[in-house]
Order: C-alpha cells, then structure tokens, then sequence
C-alpha cells in the first residue's frame, strides 16, 4: 500500500486515492477492496521499474487477505509495519512513517481498520498526485 509509490507513478496514486474513498463510503467491501488493491499494485510493481520486493509483499498480502480474510487486520498492519521500515532504510520520508504509524495504529485499535487504512489511502494518493504535478 505504501511504499514503492514513486516506482508505480499517477496510476497507484489514483488506485489509492480512489480505494480509500471507496472504503470511506462502503466500508463492508473493505477486504475486497484491499485485496484487489494490492494485488494490482503488486502486478504494476512486478511490470514497472524499481525493486520487486515491494511487488511481492503487496502481491503476497493482496492473496493472503483474499484467502483468509479472517486476518485481515493483522496482515495489513504487518504489510504497512513492513512497508515502513523498508521504507526509512534509505532515510526519513514521509510515506513510510506515515504507513508505521498506520500499521502500529491498527494493531493498537483494530475497531478502527477501515477508517485507519482509508485515510491511510486517501493520504498516499494525495501525496502520490502531488509529487507528478
């Protein structure tokens, strides 16, 4: 969901921006929408440029949630925790710490997963839109 933003371009910006509302407005297709989510992300990253392990980790999540989406709140916190600390390797930024917190914040407060992670989308895809014009 986060990281690897800028390898993905406007199109994981929109696909962000357009699922957090998307879970804002109907908040009972949260697993489907994140799964789907993910799993595009992850297939864009796999066919664009920059590293695969951030594709791979939003791929393996998207199908993870799709399978069981009985943990759904325990695989996106790890995916976001994740996606932060791979992040805050090559220095502070924003995004990352951004997805630590969100990841933290869901395990903390589970009952808040569809808010947390649609601002948490709504966040990216605004920031993501904003680095390309």
């Amino acid at each position: 969901m986060g990281f690897g933003m800028s390898m993905l371009g406007p199109l994981a910006a929109v696909l962000a921006l357009l699922a957090g509302i998307l879970i804002l407005v109907r908040p009972r297709i949260l697993t489907t929408v994140i799964a789907i989510y993910l799993i595009v992300v992850g297939i864009i990253g796999l066919v664009g440029p920059g590293g695969t392990v951030p594709a791979v980790l939003a791929l393996i999540a998207g199908i993870i949630i799709l399978v069981a989406p009985g943990i759904l709140s325990f695989v996106i916190a790890i995916y976001l925790i994740i996606a932060g600390i791979v992040g805050l390797i090559g220095g502070v930024a924003l995004l990352p710490v951004v997805a630590l917190v969100a990841g933290i914040a869901i395990l903390v407060w589970s009952r808040l997963l569809s808010y947390i992670v649609a601002i948490y989308l709504i966040f990216v895809g605004v920031l993501g839109l904003a680095a390309f014009f």
